[in-house]
């Protein structure tokens, strides 16, 4: 023994090792010892969400995504098979890195509904076997939607304007130093599309995030207006209108034909392979299956199916191509109509079933006495808001607002006061409000406003004098 701790003490004599070094030396030991052991115990620890990690959670507005944010970084097919959202919404998944899932509805969360988001356990961890141990659970509350509207109606320079119905607040949401001639809200209420002028008089298309209140520019109209732009539901890309000054050579601002940009590549071509196909007011169905224009080359509403690659042409003469249904296998849209009254012509509603391209009115048969437009579906299909008058002893200069049951024919008074004209409705995702454009028909110096209206109890409240051009922002 005494010979064995003298090759020892010989041996660190020869390493010139001091105590300190020792000591060092120990506690690094130690400490590798220890992350060992947190390695070999980490299957034990379990994936986990910190309670600040995901959301919203309280009351939020509907066009929030889902956020979580895991401890790990997670195998994104475990987490997504056991997300679950109830009542159920159709949304898309993406991810932030690989430890922080964003859950993103087609459609905004609809007012006034609590949501539950439950994240099940079993979710795995990507690089180590770890797994989510206990089921995460929360809810969220959805506050009313936003009004947009473009402001002040009676000036060239015009921006977006939103007004939260919570508060009361109003906010400019656009700033082009030019104006805006149009926009529309993404689906699922994120961005908002606008037509800006440029200071040559031109038009772009640009795109405003809500999210992070950034802007960018979708097209370069060089010589050209482009406006009117339309959502496909997917959120992917956007129709527009196209109008070509021709500057130089003589003939005048050309016809209008639909264009479609890609949001994410900014691409851009024609919405048909012929040029000479015209277009306004290009239209989405809701299930993205079909598109609609107004074609002044056949006086009619020319409908292109994606799916069958097939276009139909539903004749008309008013120049609108009016509104899907819900399911997208209906259009609703204005025709004119010879009344026995005086022999006059008006404005009757028209409802083609675009499988089988069969029309009908439903504003009734020739001689009824209403002049319909502006007809808007209802969320779940059931039921339409239209702007009518009545040419009977129900006459009102102005039109007022009628909720009518598309098969029967039935109408239904929500908005009638004479003294003023109604327009542009719009639905609420709820299906519980509509957001509509008034004008006072009393004298001059009249400005429209934009106003709701509850459809169960009636009850109506202005957002916004010498406003136009109504949209929801949920």
């Amino acid at each position: 023994m005494p010979e064995i701790s003298s090759r020892l003490r010989g041996w660190l004599r020869a390493l010139d090792l001091d105590r300190f070094d020792l000591i060092v030396g120990a506690v690094v030991a130690a400490l590798i010892a220890a992350l060992a052991g947190v390695v070999l115990a980490g299957d034990q620890i379990g994936v986990y969400v910190a309670e600040n990690g995901y959301g919203p959670a309280g009351s939020v507005n509907g066009s929030q995504p889902v956020r979580v944010r895991f401890s790990d970084d997670m195998a994104a097919d475990s987490v997504e098979a056991r997300f679950r959202i109830a009542p159920d919404i159709t949304g898309d998944f993406s991810w932030t890195g690989q430890h922080t899932l964003i859950f993103t509805p087609r459609q905004p969360f609809a007012a006034g509904q609590t949501y539950t988001v439950t994240i099940e356990a079993g979710a795995q961890a990507a690089r180590r076997d770890a797994a989510l141990k206990d089921d995460l659970t929360w809810t969220f509350d959805v506050q009313l939607p936003r009004a947009a509207f473009l402001a002040p109606s009676d000036a060239y320079q015009r921006n977006v304007l939103m007004t939260d119905l919570q508060t009361g607040d109003t906010f400019q949401l656009t700033t082009a130093e030019h104006g805006v001639e149009d926009f529309a809200i993404s689906p699922n209420g994120n961005q908002i599309a606008y037509s800006r002028y440029n200071p040559d008089g031109t038009v772009d298309l640009w795109l405003r995030d809500l999210l992070n209140n950034a802007d960018r520019q979708l097209t370069q109209c060089i010589d050209a207006l482009c406006h009117a732009p339309a959502w496909k539901p997917d959120g992917t890309q956007i129709a527009y209108q196209r109008e070509e000054f021709n500057t130089g050579l003589d003939m005048g601002l050309s016809p209008s034909r639909v264009w479609v940009v890609d949001v994410a590549t900014l691409d851009t071509r024609l919405l048909f392979a012929d040029s000479q196909i015209l277009g306004t007011e290009p239209t989405w169905s809701p299930d993205g299956r079909r598109i609609a224009v107004f074609d002044a080359t056949v006086s009619g509403i020319r409908v292109h199916d994606y799916e069958a690659n097939t276009d139909a042409v539903i004749e008309t003469a008013q120049g609108v191509v009016g509104q899907f249904s819900p399911d997208g296998r209906r259009l609703v849209y204005p025709v004119l109509a010879r009344g026995l009254i005086g022999q006059q012509f008006y404005t009757h509603l028209e409802m083609a079933d675009l499988d089988t391209l069969s029309r009908r009115s439903i504003s009734g048969g020739d001689d009824t006495p209403v002049e319909d437009s502006g007809a808007v579906w209802s969320p779940d299909g059931s039921r339409l808001a239209v702007a009518r008058r009545y040419l009977d002893g129900r006459y009102t200069n102005g039109k007022q607002i009628y909720l009518l049951d598309p098969d029967t024919g039935e109408a239904e008074p929500l908005v009638v006061d004479p003294a003023y004209n109604h327009s542009a409705m719009r639905w609420d995702a709820s299906g519980r409000r509509i957001v509509f454009q008034r004008f006072s028909l009393g004298g001059p110096g009249a400005r429209p406003e934009i106003w709701t209206v509850d459809v169960k109890t009636g009850a109506m409240e202005q957002v916004a004098d010498n406003a136009f051009l109504p949209a929801w922002v949920p």
